[in-house]
C-alpha cells in the first residue's frame, strides 16, 4: 500500500487530520490499532438510552473547535445538569451537604454521546482509507520514503508514505522502532509525557428514575472514602433513562488488586449510601479503566496524575525525519493539551501546515 501521508492513530486528532487533508484532496490515510475508532473516546449503553461517556465527558464554553464542529455536523448538546446540593463525604464516611455550585457548573455534554462525534467525522473519510486492527510496530526512512511496518488483521503489511502524522500518545509513540533512531532526547520527552486519562477509569450506574434529583441533590458528590471519588449526574438530556458516573479515586494497581466485580459492588455500595437505597438498584453498570488498554497506557501510565499536566512538545526529529514526521495527539497541544478541544487543534495544526490554509480562522474546511 501506498499514500502521500499516514496517519497513525484514529481518535479524535487522527481522523481530524485525515478528514482535512482527503478534503483538500491529499491522499491521506488513517490506521487504527483497535477495533473502533474514537481512541479515548468512548460512548456505551446506546441501546438504553445512557449514552454513557467512558473517555472524555464535557466541553466548555470558549472552546471554538469543538463547538464549530458540533455545528458543522448539527450535532445537538446541552448543560450538566448541576441543580441541588452537592454532597462530601469525609474519610470517616460522614456525610455533609455543601453550600455552591457543582464544580461542572457550565460545562456542557454532547447529545448522543462524544462517539457521536468522531462517527460522524469517520464517515467523511472515504473508507478505503480508514484502516481498523492495523497496530504500527515501526517507522523507516531511505531517502523520500517512509515505510510503516503493520501488524494487521491477515498478518504483515508495510506501508510505504511520504509523511507520517503519529497521534497516538506521546509513550506509546514511544514504543515505535524508529529507523534511523529519533534523538535521545525526543524519546525520553515522549516517554516522559503523561497520557492524559489513561490511568483514570470511570463507573455508570443506570436508573429508569432520577431520584437523587427528587431528594434536591444535583447528583455531584465529593468523596475521600471511595472507591468513587468524585460522582456527577450523566443523565441524557431527555428520555426515560438516568445515571450517575464516578472517577476512581483508587491507582491502577489498587483496582488491578481489587477486580472489576468488586469494584463494581464497591462503587454501586457507595451511591446507595450517597444518595439512598434505590442507588443499590441500578439496571445496568459500565466500568472502564483505561490502564488497561495497551493502545491507551503503559506500566508508567499506573502512577496517579495529581494535577493536568503542562502540554505541548517541540521535538527535534533530527534531520532524516524533518519535515517527514509529526506527533499530533492532544498532548502536543500547548493550550488544550489532553482536552478534546486540543485534540481538534492539533489534528488541524497538522493539516493546515500540509495544506497550507489558516489556522487561525478556528475552522474546518467542509
Amino acid at each position: 500500500m501506498q499514500t502521500d501521508i499516514l496517519i497513525i492513530g484514529g481518535g479524535l486528532s487522527g481522523l481530524t487530520a485525515t478528514w482535512q487533508l482527503r478534503n483538500a484532496g491529499i491522499n491521506a490515510s488513517v490506521m487504527e490499532a483497535r477495533t473502533r475508532f474514537g481512541g479515548r473516546i468512548l460512548t456505551v449503553g446506546g441501546d438504553d438510552g445512557a449514552d454513557c461517556d467512558l473517555g472524555p465527558s464535557w466541553f466548555w464554553p470558549g472552546q471554538p473547535l469543538v463547538a464549530s464542529l458540533l455545528n458543522h455536523f448539527n450535532i445537538p448538546y446541552y448543560e450538566q445538569f448541576v441543580d441541588g446540593v452537592v454532597l462530601f463525604q469525609k474519610m470517616d464516611g460522614r456525610i455533609e451537604r455543601t453550600i455552591g455550585s457543582s464544580p461542572m457548573a457550565g460545562s456542557r455534554r454532547i447529545q448522543g454521546g462524544i462517539n457521536h462525534l468522531t462517527d460522524a467525522i469517520a464517515n467523511k473519510i472515504d473508507a478505503p482509507h480508514r484502516f481498523l486492527e492495523h497496530v504500527v510496530t515501526g517507522l523507516s526512512i531511505n531517502r523520500d520514503v517512509i515505510t510503516v511496518d503493520v501488524m494487521g488483521s491477515s498478518g504483515k503489511r508495510q506501508v510505504q508514505a511520504k509523511q507520517v502524522a503519529v497521534a497516538i500518545p506521546p509513550r506509546l509513540a514511544a514504543d515505535l522502532t524508529f529507523v534511523p533512531e529519533l534523538p535521545t532526547k525526543t524519546m525520553q520527552t515522549l516517554a516522559a509525557t503523561p497520557t492524559w486519562m489513561a490511568g483514570h477509569a470511570k463507573f455508570f450506574a443506570i436508573y429508569d428514575e432520577p431520584f437523587w434529583r427528587k431528594k434536591g441533590l444535583c447528583g455531584t458528590a465529593i468523596s475521600q472514602r471511595g472507591p468513587l471519588a468524585e460522582i456527577h449526574d450523566a443523565s441524557p438530556n431527555s428520555g426515560s433513562t438516568f445515571s450517575l458516573f464516578g472517577f476512581s479515586g483508587l491507582s491502577a494497581k489498587s483496582r488491578a488488586s481489587m477486580g472489576r466485580s468488586e469494584f463494581i459492588r464497591q462503587a454501586t455500595a457507595q451511591l446507595a449510601v450517597l444518595f439512598g437505597n434505590k442507588a443499590n438498584r441500578p439496571k445496568a453498570v459500565h466500568f472502564q479503566d483505561w490502564s488497561t488498554e495497551r493502545f491507551t497506557a503503559n506500566v508508567a501510565d499506573r502512577k496517579p496524575q495529581t494535577h493536568h499536566p503542562q502540554y505541548g512538545l517541540n521535538l527535534q526529529l533530527g534531520n532524516a525525519w524533518d519535515g517527514k514526521l509529526e506527533f499530533i495527539s492532544t498532548e502536543t497541544s500547548f493550550s488544550n493539551g489532553g482536552l478534546i478541544e486540543g485534540a481538534l487543534e492539533a489534528g488541524l495544526r497538522f493539516s493546515k501546515r500540509i495544506t497550507g490554509l489558516n489556522m487561525e480562522a478556528n475552522k474546518y474546511e467542509m
